[in-house]
């Protein structure tokens, strides 16, 4: 089996399956940034789903696993949300077989999804491809007992990224030592998950299989920035990382085409170094 990143995608590929792993879609968010900023945006699942037909295209993709907040709204009581996520749910079971594992954001979601859709129990689903077994989850709710089987677990909820700081200085007008934000990042996290934490917490027994990968992924939605990992102090929420089952500072950044970035420790010293020569 062969695993690594794309489009702010996960794809799993072993010897007779292909899968796609995408999260945080936030269909609707377009409209609350309309009605909160009274700027007009389009429709984005149009967009969105070119972009996962290019890469079932590219990469033989055979199962789409979308693994929380498909909507933005929690409730369904949008007219965003029957306009947009039936269409774009039965365009993507036209390509690749689906299923959902429900987010936060997902109440009622089963009314919006054509009957083909699955969807699963929000702790998870279990995927074996070539005797490797992935454990699948939103990241919101604690993964099932079956899900801590897995050598690998992926989760979004987090939407992680990276923000840039650009100088701005102007020292022929006496504005020196000038930061300010630029560009925000999305990238994947991959750090050690710790199992016997998971099953301490919920009062279980330990096992002798403690350790496995646990990869967070951005964001789908390219409107969407989340949590700045680099920023000193950041948090990531979720059971997992609230109960210290994974550390945020010792996690691996990628940018999303797999390049390693760094750990997030060393990227918020960095941060932390170039902000603090605006009060130098």
């Amino acid at each position: 089996m062969e695993s690594f990143f794309a489009d702010r995608g996960m794809i799993f590929r072993g010897e007779d399956i292909s899968v796609l792993i995408i999260t945080d879609i936030h269909l609707g968010y377009e409209v609350d940034i309309s009605e909160r900023k009274g700027v007009s945006f389009p429709s984005l699942w149009q967009s969105m789903y070119e972009r996962v037909e290019r890469l079932v295209g590219k990469y033989s993709i055979d199962e789409i696993y979308v693994i929380g907040d498909v909507k933005h709204t929690i409730t369904i009581d949008r007219m965003v949300n029957w306009r947009d996520i039936p269409k774009f749910m039965e365009k993507l079971s036209e390509i690749a077989k689906v299923t959902v594992i429900p987010g936060n954001h997902d109440g009622e979601i089963e009314a919006l999804l054509p009957r083909n859709i699955l969807v699963s129990d929000v702790h998870g689903h279990l995927l074996e491809i070539d005797s490797h077994k992935i454990g699948l989850l939103h990241g919101h709710a604690w993964p099932s007992d079956e899900l801590l089987d897995c050598q690998i677990m992926v989760i979004g909820h987090n939407h992680p990224s990276v923000r840039r700081l650009k100088d701005v200085s102007s020292p022929e007008i006496g504005r020196g030592n000038r930061l300010r934000a630029s560009m925000v990042i999305p990238v994947v996290l991959r750090s050690k998950l710790s199992k016997n934490c998971v099953r301490r917490a919920r009062g279980q027994l330990e096992l002798n299989d403690d350790d496995c990968a646990l990869v967070v992924l951005p964001s789908f939605n390219e409107m969407l920035a989340g949590v700045y990992v680099n920023r000193p102090k950041a948090n990531l929420q979720g059971p997992l990382h609230e109960n210290g089952c994974a550390s945020l500072l010792s996690s691996e950044v990628y940018s999303t085409d797999g390049i390693f970035l760094g750990e997030v420790a060393d990227l918020q010293a960095r941060y932390d170094s170039t902000s603090s020569q605006r009060n130098d």
